[in-house]
């Protein structure tokens, strides 16, 4: 007997919806600041109670879209690497235009990836273009729910980068404040810097 069943609105049910992807939003709270050495900085890290969780290396390929210029719409696709000790990750991200005038605040959605360089060709296939390198070595530390990186970037000299995450459509500016009073904790209270480490490299 032909089965003559509409199994459309039960398929339908099952497909991701735009709300349920929504969940997985987040907003990158982030600042950082041009210093000269990381010396002091570890002390003073130490000194209040910063946990140092890990060193990587992190190589990242930013790519840009056929149908907008992301230099233009402050936005940034990029596949990065890390390469922490013998353990390699590979994480695809968007970021979104920055949210306010006093740091790099910013959406952020986040995939993991098995083959960078298949993802790459994926992009490349679609119309996307890889516009640029950035590479540099990371030391984390944790802090309260802040990270705190020590960023040494080739061809632009070395950052400390205070980064915490919120929910999307929660305001964010209890959590600015706290990176801001992190940064005066361990005596940093200039050289801040909303420009990307990309942004930074193109005007070299």
């Amino acid at each position: 007997m032909e089965d003559t069943k509409d199994y459309s609105e039960d398929l339908s049910q099952d497909l991701p919806t735009k709300k349920r992807f929504e969940v997985y939003k987040l907003i990158e709270v982030e600042v950082k600041a041009h210093v000269s050495d990381f010396e002091g900085v570890k002390k003073k890290l130490s000194e209040i109670g910063a946990e140092r969780i890990g060193e990587e290396h992190q190589e990242d390929t930013y790519f840009n879209a056929p149908h907008k210029d992301f230099a233009k719409t402050d936005e940034a696709l990029r596949i990065r690497e890390i390469q922490e000790g013998d353990t390699k990750k590979i994480v695809l991200t968007y970021k979104g235009a920055k949210l306010d005038g006093r740091s790099k605040t910013r959406e952020e959605i986040e995939v993991d990836v098995l083959d960078s360089e298949k993802m790459a060709v994926i992009l490349e296939k679609i119309g996307f273009k890889a516009a640029a390198a950035v590479k540099k070595d990371r030391i984390n530390y944790a802090f309260k729910d802040s990270t705190v990186s020590l960023d040494d970037v080739q061809g632009i000299g070395k950052f400390v980068e205070i980064e915490k995450q919120a929910p999307e459509g929660e305001n964010f500016k209890d959590a600015l404040d706290e990176i801001f009073r992190i940064y005066k904790q361990i005596g940093i209270e200039e050289g801040f810097e909303r420009r990307s480490y990309l942004e930074l490299l193109e005007i070299k």
